[in-house]
């Protein structure tokens, strides 16, 4: 018997889930698939090129930048 689950990625509680069941000899994960937005494609851009530039910041200053930028990803 199979099981097919899909895991919002934009849940803390989902996120938290999925590294569990990761960590389990018994399930095969197949074909993990992460859909990005464009808002969030974008912020990734940004920081690999402040990386390259050597501009980088704290975890706490990430968080908070995060946490502004994307309220709705911190709710629950």
């Amino acid at each position: 018997m199979q099981i097919t689950l899909n895991i919002d990625l934009a849940n803390q509680n989902a996120i938290a889930l999925l590294n569990y069941i990761q960590t389990l000899d018994f399930i095969k994960i197949e074909n993990e698939k992460v859909m990005l937005t464009e808002a969030q494609k974008t912020a990734i851009n940004e920081g690999l090129k402040a990386l390259k530039n050597g501009k980088s910041m704290e975890h706490s200053q990430v968080m908070e930048e995060t946490k502004k930028r994307y309220p709705n990803l911190f709710k629950g």
